[in-house]
């Protein structure tokens, strides 16, 4: 194992074990009376199902892909979201925020990627396709699924008739917000090369990003969002920060700054973690879950989802207007750029 391939791994290992000594946040004590102001503040109605585990089989160039779906029972043609997970993380550790999205009218399709599911699995994996060969079969995956989406009603024949695939969004946490934010345009710095590699994809109209990362390793760098164009949301927290690759939250943020102008927005609250708490990603950690930062976190993104995808002109509106902060008594914030 290369010496620096090793320091990396070790980084990781060290990173996910780290607990910062967070600092106070501002609870939300706001007058309940104003969130009904608030768009897709609430469940929606439709009822979600769920099919986990199914297989994607694989072909010549793609390994075969591990896959939850989640949709609405009800009939109708629902716009596409693919969902990638966090390093280590799995398909099925969302469901708090996916199921939200559903219950509003979406299909969301969630890949186990190559570094899922353990620590073990991710270290060996990272050690056997090095950092840049992870983050480019993410993307092999996700567009794996955009260009074989009839295999996908083969496999679950409940999705024929059930997506609208002019509709498309690509949706990710932390690492996996990284893979989303790529098919928007943003650049993996390959060192072999010395040069950007980038995978935007104009079928994918809208990018949410959860918490996603700042400069990480050598491939993700302060130039890497420099061309991402999409329509991007992105979300942070104040307590979203480790002790090794982000001590500052602001980190998060960097794509939300250095994007390309005009459909680009962050939310960000008081006291949310990279995990809010344990809700996404890592539910069987031991920390007091962020109920109302998931609450501000499902209506922004929603919100967002359907002003791109569904031509919500209320919900823009209100991404754009910088309410929420006045809404919620500061506890959480939208910025628009």
């Amino acid at each position: 194992m290369h010496t620096t391939l090793f320091a990396l791994t070790l980084t990781v290992f060290l990173a996910a074990c780290s607990e910062p000594v967070l600092p106070p946040a501002t609870p939300l004590r706001a007058d309940p009376g104003q969130f009904v102001h608030i768009p897709y503040l609430q469940q929606g109605e439709l009822k979600v199902l769920t099919e986990r585990n199914l297989l994607l089989p694989a072909n010549a160039e793609q390994r075969e892909l591990e896959l939850s779906i989640f949709y609405p029972e009800q009939n109708g043609r629902y716009p596409l979201v693919l969902f990638s997970h966090g390093n280590w993380s799995s398909k099925d550790k969302y469901d708090t925020v996916i199921k939200f999205w559903v219950s509003h009218g979406y299909v969301v399709v969630a890949p186990n990627h190559l570094d899922c599911c353990s620590r073990v699995s991710g270290i060996v994996n990272s050690m056997r396709y090095g950092n840049f060969g992870l983050i480019e079969n993410r993307v092999k995956d996700l567009r794996y699924l955009l260009d074989n989406f009839d295999q996908l009603e083969q496999v679950l024949p409940a999705l024929k008739d059930k997506t609208n695939l002019q509709q498309i969004a690509v949706a990710g946490h932390s690492f996996g917000a990284f893979s989303a934010q790529q098919f928007g345009g943003a650049g993996t710095l390959n060192g072999e090369d010395n040069s950007y590699h980038y995978y935007k994809e104009p079928r994918v109209k809208a990018i949410v990003a959860l918490s996603p990362p700042g400069p990480m390793f050598d491939e993700i760098t302060e130039q890497s969002w420099q061309q991402l164009a999409t329509p991007t949301f992105n979300s942070t927290g104040s307590w979203d920060i480790d002790n090794y690759f982000f001590p500052q939250w602001q980190l998060h943020k960097m794509a939300f700054d250095s994007a390309q102008p005009g459909h680009n927005y962050l939310l960000v609250t008081q006291g949310a973690d990279h995990y809010l708490g344990n809700l996404i990603c890592r539910p069987e950690r031991e920390a007091t879950p962020q109920h109302d930062a998931l609450t501000m976190l499902n209506a922004s993104s929603t919100a967002f989802l359907a002003a791109y995808l569904k031509q919500d002109d209320r919900a823009k509106q209100f991404l754009q207007s910088g309410q929420l902060q006045q809404l919620t008594a500061g506890f959480s914030s939208l910025e628009f750029r």
